[in-house]
């Protein structure tokens, strides 16, 4: 099991699960695992990840198709679970998850603009 965070901005809630999805499955397939055990809270966001067809977030899905084809490719073996598990369960791990990104604040740092000037 792994985990890493990345600052999203401000998007719709969609969005971020689409991003979630695109950020764990790139992990994922990064290490040496036959099975991914993706645990959502919305199938519609995990239907939408792996359809590369033109829609909004497609970047994202683009990403996770790619990273599914090369997990997939030669590996009869290899398999991925989608499971739905509703927030208002309130499963521990899914608990712990949540309670870990929703506290997770990232400042936004204030850049210097510098005057460059050329010769």
């Amino acid at each position: 099991m792994s985990s890493s965070k990345a600052p999203a901005g401000r998007t719709t809630a969609f969005n971020i699960e689409l991003f979630a999805i695109r950020l764990g499955v790139a992990k994922a397939v990064s290490f040496d695992i036959k099975h991914i055990i993706l645990i959502t809270d919305s199938l519609s966001a995990t239907r939408q990840a792996v359809d590369p067809f033109v829609h909004f977030g497609q970047a994202h899905s683009l990403i996770v198709v790619c990273a599914l084809r090369g997990f997939f490719t030669g590996q009869p073996n290899h398999s991925i679970n989608f499971w739905n598990c509703p927030s208002n369960a309130q499963w521990s791990l899914y608990h712990l998850v949540y309670e870990d990104v929703t506290n997770t604040h990232i400042s936004a740092r204030h850049h210097c603009h510098r005057k460059v000037t050329t010769k």
